[in-house]
């Protein structure tokens, strides 16, 4: 009998990522490939593992912590791509909120292994991981979250469902509205400032680039982008408002 292992076999939070890894197969498989959500879903699944094993094999450098963080924002990115297909109606609320205990629990278990690596690092108590019983996470009880969820569900319900849903432009708007969502989740997760502010730019990016095509649609097929315009224009401008606060922070 072999009795060698790799050290990132021994973790109980790596079987319970693989466990994870595999309801999120089983949900996956039934979605249709066209939803961007579908494919993120898949990489950040197999991000959150594969940076743990990273993170294993690097202990004691800085790079064994640089992956653990990775890890735990793939984790993040997880509960925002369960969020996302909620909204478009392809998983049901029993599957999200057990996806979600799962992650909560991985998210845990990772951040007491980075604390067991670092014991000399002082934090709030506060973490991004389920300290407050209406959330599984801190994230989905940010305004900007929330708004950048509503945006989505107004896309998904009144442009991306429309008659006009195989023109080539609604698979963009797709991928930028998942992608802003989604970053807005990783983001809060990091512990540094400069981590947060490079996903706030990326969601920002995504924003940018989702108001263009907006714009292209109501153009192109005469569809009303207004309200979805109005709630992005507030997404911005709470995003604005997060990167001015991590700019501020970073100069302190």
């Amino acid at each position: 009998m072999n009795n060698q292992y790799f050290p990132h076999e021994k973790l109980d939070v790596y079987s319970k990522c693989l466990a994870f890894a595999r309801q999120v197969a089983s949900m996956i498989d039934r979605w249709p490939t066209s939803a961007s959500v579908r494919d993120q879903f898949d990489r950040a699944s197999e991000s959150h593992i594969t940076n743990l094993v990273r993170a294993v094999q690097a202990h004691g450098s800085g790079n064994g912590i640089y992956f653990l963080e990775c890890s735990l924002g793939s984790v993040l990115e997880c509960a925002a791509c369960l969020d996302v297909g909620a909204v478009k109606h392809l998983l049901n609320d029993a599957e999200m909120h057990s996806g979600k205990e799962q992650l909560q629990t991985i998210a845990r278990m990772e951040v007491g292994l980075r604390r067991s690596w670092i014991p000399a690092v002082h934090e709030k108590e506060t973490t991004p991981y389920g300290s407050n019983s209406n959330y599984y996470f801190a994230h989905e009880s940010l305004h900007v979250y929330q708004r950048a969820l509503q945006l989505f569900e107004e896309l998904e319900e009144n442009i991306l469902a429309d008659e006009n849903g195989r023109h080539r432009h609604l698979g963009r708007i797709d991928g930028f509205a998942t992608s802003l969502v989604l970053n807005i989740a990783e983001g809060n997760g990091r512990f540094s400032h400069l981590d947060h502010g490079k996903f706030i730019d990326i969601a920002e990016e995504a924003g940018i680039k989702l108001a263009a095509y907006l714009d292209l649609v109501e153009v192109n097929c005469t569809t009303n982008v207004q309200l979805s315009k109005r709630l992005l224009r507030e997404v911005m401008a709470m995003l604005s408002g997060l990167k001015g606060y991590c700019d501020e922070e970073d100069e302190n």
